[in-house]
C-alpha cells in the first residue's frame, strides 16, 4: 500500500514512517496537496487539510492524526469524511494498523471516473483539461471540483447550497453568486451553446443537473 505522510510533528512523522515501512507499506513524506493522487492513503494533521484533500482527491483515503486527547479534533475530522481520525497518543503499531485498514476499505469502493465524455466534450479531471474536436484547453481547480461533484451526482438536482458546502467549503447560508458565476464560466468552456446548455442544466428554483 502506498502511504503519504504530511504531519507537522517531526517525531511522530518519523516514527509513523518507520512503523509503516516495517509493516510492508511504501511510505513517503511530502506535501499532501502536491502528491496525494499517487497514493492510496494520505495522513495529515488537521481536519481542514483532510477536507481540502477529500474534495480534490475523492478516491484517496485521508486519515487525520490529532493531538493527544483532542477529542473535538477527531470528531471534526470524522464529520467531514476522513477515513479515520487517530489520537497521537495511541501506540504507533495500532495507528499503523488503522491506517492500513483505512486503505483496504477505500480499495473496496469503486473509484469515480477521472475521464468523462459528454455531448462531444472530453474532460480529464486528473489533468485539469477539457477538449472538443481535439483541441485541449485547461480547467481551473475549482472548475474540476465543480464538474467532479456534479458528475458524481448525475441523475439528481444539486442545489447551490450543496455546492457551496462541498465544493467551495463555505457555509451554505452565505449570500453569494459564486456558484452561478462559476457555472457560467464553465458552460462557456464546455458547452456547444452556453445559451442552451446540455451538460450543466439549470433546474429553476432548485439548482443544477449534470447532463
Amino acid at each position: 500500500m502506498r502511504v503519504l505522510i504530511d504531519v507537522a510533528n517531526g517525531r511522530i512523522s518519523e516514527e509513523l514512517v518507520e512503523t509503516l515501512v516495517r509493516a510492508g507499506h511504501t511510505v513517503e513524506r511530502a506535501a499532501a496537496q502536491v502528491a496525494a493522487r499517487r497514493f492510496d492513503v494520505v495522513v495529515v494533521g488537521t481536519a481542514e487539510a483532510a477536507d481540502r484533500l477529500r474534495r480534490e482527491h475523492p478516491a484517496v483515503a485521508v486519515v487525520v492524526f490529532t493531538r493527544t486527547g483532542d477529542v473535538d479534533a477527531r470528531i471534526r475530522a470524522l464529520e467531514i469524511g476522513a477515513a479515520d481520525a487517530i489520537d497521537a497518543g495511541f501506540p504507533m503499531a495500532q495507528s499503523a494498523a488503522r491506517i492500513g485498514a483505512a486503505g483496504r476499505r477505500a480499495a473496496l469502493v469503486p473509484r469515480p471516473a477521472e475521464r468523462l465524455e459528454i455531448d462531444g466534450c472530453a474532460i480529464d479531471l486528473s489533468a485539469c483539461t477539457w477538449s472538443r474536436d481535439g483541441t485541449e484547453q485547461p480547467l481551473t481547480r475549482r472548475e474540476v471540483d465543480l464538474v467532479r461533484w456534479l458528475s458524481r451526482h448525475a441523475g439528481r438536482v444539486v442545489s447551490r447550497r450543496e455546492l457551496l458546502e462541498h465544493v467551495w467549503g463555505v457555509s451554505p447560508s452565505n449570500e453569494t453568486r459564486a456558484v452561478d458565476v462559476a457555472v457560467a464560466g464553465l458552460r462557456a468552456k464546455l458547452e456547444r451553446d452556453p445559451a442552451a446548455p446540455a451538460i450543466i442544466v439549470s433546474v429553476k428554483g432548485a439548482g443544477y443537473r449534470w447532463g
